[in-house]
């Protein structure tokens, strides 16, 4: 490789704000919190940018990329993690494996359209051969870096280094790289449990991680099941399955909104496609029926069941609508203004959650959905999911990258759940709520 590893590249002993590098990343697997600090490399603009996500989002940033130009370095970010962590593909491309490549150990390297490679260096094992073809999420190898380990190359302790390369042979970071293409690409989902304080675990089965643009989830008995949406298609994935994504067949507008619902044993699906949502169900084959809904630039939409009806909600024109099968899924304005929903039931009354003008507001059905300020400040425009868990009323939007709970018995405070993402939804499993982030 000529790719410009330098001898302290990943593995010296210098340390970053006082504090050394072996210590760092020892914290980082032991499950200490994030060091970082600023001045990343600014990639050169790309003419055709592959769509690139970060699988890693889960693990602490343990030397930055700025850590490493200071050291001589090309430029890197390492993500603490122990090893054997399984490593998925950022993007899609074709693998290229380099054993015991210089300081950088066994590397794997993904070669995107367009000329730019990603790579991953300090690898503990390879997975695939040399030319296969992977997508985002596959898993490639598997994470090493301990110190003196066949592989390791200059590192001294557990980590994955990654970096990207432009089309001119320049070494870029893909964080930046990925926030000056901020096209809505796949991202992997994430499972925080509270019964665990919320920890992020990856989302991932034995054919990689399970990503998509958007996410909801469901359950069936006691088997947790998630939807996405990735290239224009609907997958599904079951924690009994090990999380595999299997594609359920039904074609869906790629980034845009996606809900699902349990209606006695049968899953529904509903998504919007060219302006109307659509409604798919595991009894019929998963084929896709258009309810007549328009939904046009919704980027957000909520089922409930109530009494046996299916209700939906979605927002046309700045206004959040209710449908439900009862009326033939005629749309009725309800004359909230929302940028984004979420609905529940509590007994018999319908209760929705909406963002507008940076703020979350209740609105309920034995009020007329008269608009109710929470008191709950949120990022405008971002997801927003619901949960009723034992009577109380619990909320979950994105601010700031960071999903958010409130509840109300609380009187509505806002918590940062610690999980990061940009798309959030929610379930509850023998009283444990689960948020689901992308």
């Amino acid at each position: 490789m000529t790719d410009g590893y330098q001898p302290n590249c990943c593995g010296d002993g210098t340390s970053t704000s006082g504090v050394s590098r072996r210590a760092m990343l020892r914290a980082a697997v032991l499950g200490a919190g994030a060091i970082s600090t600023g001045g990343l490399l600014m990639p050169e603009a790309a003419q055709a940018a592959p769509a690139i996500y970060n699988p890693f989002s889960a693990y602490p940033i343990t030397d930055t990329w700025e850590g490493h130009l200071s050291r001589g370095s090309l430029g890197g970010i390492d993500f603490g993690m122990g090893v054997g962590t399984a490593l998925p593909a950022c993007g899609a491309g074709t693998i290229l494996n380099t054993p015991n490549n210089g300081t950088g150990g066994h590397t794997v390297t993904i070669q995107h359209a367009d000329g730019y490679r990603s790579q991953y260096l300090h690898l503990s094992q390879f997975l695939l051969a040399n030319g296969t073809s992977v997508g985002a999420g596959t898993i490639v190898g598997r994470s090493g870096g301990a110190a003196g380990a066949p592989g390791s190359g200059s590192s001294t302790g557990p980590h994955l280094h990654w970096h990207m390369i432009d089309p001119s042979g320049t070494r870029i970071s893909p964080l930046v790289f990925i926030q000056q293409n901020p096209a809505d690409q796949p991202r992997q989902v994430f499972e925080a449990a509270s019964n665990a304080g919320w920890r992020a675990l990856p989302v991932s089965g034995s054919t990689g991680a399970v990503t998509g643009t958007a996410t909801t989830a469901i359950t069936l008995g006691s088997t947790k099941i998630l939807y996405t949406l990735n290239g224009g298609r609907i997958n599904e994935a079951a924690s009994n399955a090990g999380w595999n994504n299997l594609w359920t067949g039904i074609h869906g507008a790629q980034g845009t909104a996606l809900a699902a619902v349990n209606l006695d044993g049968v899953k529904l699906v509903y998504n919007v496609v060219d302006g109307y949502v659509h409604e798919a169900a595991s009894n019929n084959g998963w084929r896709n029926l258009n309810t007549g809904i328009g939904g046009a630039s919704s980027a957000s939409i909520s089922v409930i069941v109530l009494n046996g009806v299916k209700y939906i909600y979605s927002i046309v024109g700045g206004y959040v609508h209710e449908a439900h099968s009862a009326n033939a899924w005629r749309n009725l304005n309800t004359g909230i203004p929302a940028s984004a929903v979420a609905a529940i039931t509590l007994g018999s009354t319908k209760i929705l959650y909406t963002l507008n003008g940076g703020r979350v507001y209740e609105a309920a059905s034995n009020a007329g959905w008269n608009n109710l300020w929470t008191g709950i400040y949120g990022a405008q425009g971002t997801s927003l999911a619901a949960l009723g868990v034992g009577g109380v009323k619990h909320i979950y939007n994105v601010v700031d990258g960071w999903v958010h709970e409130a509840a109300s018995n609380n009187g509505w405070r806002n918590l940062n759940s610690g999980v990061r993402g940009s798309r959030a939804a929610t379930l509850a499993l023998d009283g444990v709520k689960l948020i689901y982030a992308a």
